[in-house]
């Protein structure tokens, strides 16, 4: 079903355990289509993700970490994932933005972009990092430089090859 064309955009953080359904099947989406993508073997990233999405009530909580829900009127429309970086102080790790078909062409990854950003800034943090398979989602790379993030060095141990590692610096939070 499409939203109408003036369906208001709503980000919000999700609220464990009554967002848990919602959470998990936007993130049911974005998996299948990081299988289903021809752009190589991009499903490597998605190693314990069933546990993963069992424990989104507990990775994904304030303060240290949150799962914002996007909503185009009442119908959920997407997600972004963000969480503080005890390893790398004045970090935050963007992850697992997903926009529904829906929502494309809105502005709805930007806008989840942002508010990941916001809540960065929010919690402090002087930097946004993320990694991302370039071939299989350019235009999120499209996004992220438009965005200011530039390229950088592998800050994490994601076992995917021919990652993109970057950074948003956005100064003291």
């Amino acid at each position: 079903m499409a939203a109408p064309s003036d369906a208001t955009i709503t980000i919000r953080p999700a609220v464990w355990p009554q967002d848990h359904a919602v959470a998990t099947l936007l993130l049911h989406h974005y998996a299948r289509f990081l299988v289903e993508n021809p752009a190589g073997p991009v499903n490597i990233c998605l190693v314990d993700y069933d546990k993963e999405l069992e424990q989104l009530g507990q990775r994904y909580v304030e303060p240290h970490a949150a799962l914002l829900l996007a909503f185009l009127g009442d119908q959920p429309a997407g997600c972004v994932a963000i969480k503080l970086r005890p390893d790398r102080p004045g970090a935050t790790e963007l992850k697992r933005l997903w926009t529904e078909p829906l929502a494309r062409g809105r502005g709805m990854g930007r806008a989840l972009a942002d508010a990941a950003i916001q809540w960065s800034r929010s919690h402090g943090a002087e930097s946004v990092l993320l990694d991302t398979v370039a071939n299989a989602m350019p235009d999120a790379v499209r996004l992220y430089r438009a965005l200011g993030f530039a390229e950088t060095d592998r800050h994490n141990d994601n076992p995917v090859d021919n990652l993109l590692f970057m950074e948003l610096r956005i100064g003291p939070g």
